[in-house]
């Protein structure tokens, strides 16, 4: 029997109005979004303006995942490892200290530009519950198998700079024909928000398609995933 491909959406950078409207989409049709937001999002395209912890408290407490992408835009691939590895000790203090009931364990951690070392991905995976990342940052379909899943280390797609639309919908009916466990897209804000933006229309566009599709079903990362830290 052909099995279900689980879609993840994770929607990168915490623009504030993006984000209060991609919760709503999602509410307004039972689901939960998932948004992978920086500690100190500060001099990271400031013209857009982020959400703060007091925002994404309010949303984890309304069924939403909050997960870290950093303690700022930095590409920890392109810092020594003792900045970066220094980065990631900052970024999840701070979560723990901001975000009610987090645990670095249980909480998946999306790197930035989806670019890592072997170095910094074995550093993560010993702390984090998994982590999202193309190495090279360069995109993948989107499909992660059973391998990927027992790594605890995933691959996304995703498009870019233009809007994502179309290129999400054709990944989407990609992932009908696989028999992959799951399929990882990134996204960052709506309409004109940030890089490669979905427009509102077409984010419930692709809402819509998974739903009505026989063999896609939306659920969160976090739902792949044992939990690990002690109860």
């Amino acid at each position: 029997m052909r099995k279900t491909t689980q879609v993840s959406f994770i929607f990168d950078d915490g623009f504030e109005q993006s984000c209060l409207r991609v919760a709503e989409l999602f509410e307004t049709r039972g689901l939960h979004a998932t948004f992978a937001v920086m500690a100190k999002p500060e001099g990271f395209l400031d013209e857009f303006p982020k959400g703060d912890f007091e925002l994404w408290n309010q949303f984890q407490a309304r069924g939403h995942g909050i997960h870290p992408h950093g303690l700022d835009h930095s590409d920890l691939a392109a810092i020594p490892y003792s900045e970066a590895t220094a980065k990631i000790d900052e970024c999840l203090a701070y979560f723990a200290e901001h975000l009610d009931g987090f645990s670095a364990a249980d909480t998946p951690y999306h790197l930035t530009y989806n670019r890592s070392t072997p170095e910094v991905e074995q550093y993560l995976l010993q702390r984090v519950a998994a982590i999202r990342t193309c190495g090279d940052g360069q995109p993948t379909d989107g499909l992660n198998d059973d391998q990927a899943i027992d790594r605890r280390s995933f691959t996304s797609a995703w498009h870019g700079p233009e809007p994502c639309d179309d290129h999400l919908l054709a990944t989407l009916k990609n992932a009908e024909d696989s028999d992959a466990p799951l399929l990882l897209y990134m996204l960052h804000g709506l309409d004109q928000e940030g890089w490669g933006p979905i427009s509102d229309n077409g984010l419930q566009r692709a809402l819509d398609f998974i739903q009505a599709s026989k063999t896609l079903d939306y659920r969160p990362l976090d739902a792949l995933l044992p939990k690990r830290s002690p109860s």
